[in-house]
């Protein structure tokens, strides 16, 4: 005769509860560890130190385009103002060399007018205005001196002597007339100058 089996204990079946209970808990863990986790959404201004150098060497060949036509531009008005400036002053040696002969010339009327004849006189007279006439052509004036403000961008002043009858430093005598080349100086006027009397007090 077959004996019944031994019931089992409250003990067996609260562990075979807790076991399982451990099982589903691990079994969940794991399935949360494999998804992953969403990553945050990229700000737009994380990249704007990344692309700032992007922009900065897309922005230098421009800069360097604007000053290579700046240098450029620069260079072509100096060209043109060197030609003008050459064809304006072409003649400047030429009328330098032309002067001492002018001077030498004007010696030779003042001589005649005092030892010639009138004939001779005029004749020079005609060649000197003429002389003139031909320098004027080229852009050649002379250097207004005789009465004038001494100024040492025009006049050379080789001696001066006190007056009462001016107020500041004045051409008094013309030794050698200055000439000009438009706005040129191609040599001073060779002057004396009156000095304003210094003021004495009583002795």
């Amino acid at each position: 005769m077959t004996k019944p089996k031994p019931k089992q204990g409250a003990a067996e079946h609260a562990d075979e509860s807790g076991d399982a209970r451990a099982a589903a808990t691990a079994a969940a863990d794991a399935a949360t560890a494999e998804v992953p986790a969403s990553s945050p959404a990229a700000d737009p201004a994380d990249a704007t130190p990344a692309e700032a150098p992007a922009s900065s060497a897309a922005a230098e060949p421009d800069e360097r385009y604007l000053r290579l036509a700046a240098d450029f531009e620069n260079f072509r008005r100096r060209k043109n103002q060197e030609l003008v400036d050459r064809s304006r002053y072409a003649s400047e040696d030429a009328a330098k060399a032309l002067l001492p002969v002018l001077d030498n010339l004007r010696r030779a009327v003042t001589h005649a007018a005092e030892n010639g004849s009138p004939e001779l006189v005029g004749g020079l007279e005609l060649v000197v205005r003429e002389f003139e006439a031909a320098l004027d052509r080229l852009g050649v004036a002379p250097i207004d001196a005789l009465g004038q403000p001494f100024d040492p961008s025009l006049h050379e002043a080789i001696g001066g002597e006190e007056s009462d009858s001016v107020d500041v430093d004045t051409v008094a005598t013309e030794v050698q007339r200055g000439y000009r080349l438009h706005d040129r100086v191609l040599r001073p006027a060779l002057v004396r100058v009156a000095h304003p009397a210094t003021s004495r007090g009583p002795a």
